[in-house]
């Protein structure tokens, strides 16, 4: 009988919802040590809007080993986790955004998202992609 509990919820948790945004950025391959200016670069934009939006350092992991952050949202009453994290992608530095377990964005979530997009679109123009 456990193991059929466990086995409904992990099928539950593996049907929730997430919203999430992904935006790349790649370095300029005319500066001297590209790769390190570009995550210094990543790492000041992530502190400054991680400060902005109220947003909890927590320690790396191998998931999120450039920047991790976390706060709460809610959206339509309900409250879930808002995630933010600075990930390397091949020579490219990755800003994922998750909302978990919700299908709409959370205020908070919505309004990180659009900020960071327009900042990196801003400051790296031609080196940023959405993903």
């Amino acid at each position: 009988m456990r193991d059929i509990w466990l086995f409904a919820l992990f099928l539950a948790g593996a049907c929730d919802p997430a919203r999430g945004a992904r935006f790349q950025v790649t370095p300029d391959p005319r500066t001297p040590a590209a790769d390190s200016v570009l995550r210094a670069e990543a790492g000041r934009i992530a502190h400054v809007f991680a400060q902005k939006y109220e947003l909890k350092a927590l320690p790396s992991d191998d998931a999120c080993p450039w920047g991790r952050y976390f706060s709460g949202d809610s959206a339509g009453g309900r409250s879930f986790g808002l995630n933010f994290c600075v990930v390397p992608a091949r020579g490219a530095v990755q800003f994922q955004i998750v909302e978990a377990i919700t299908a709409t964005w959370g205020p908070k979530g919505d309004a990180l998202r659009r900020e960071l997009r327009d900042t990196l679109v801003d400051h790296f123009n031609r080196r940023f992609a959405e993903r």
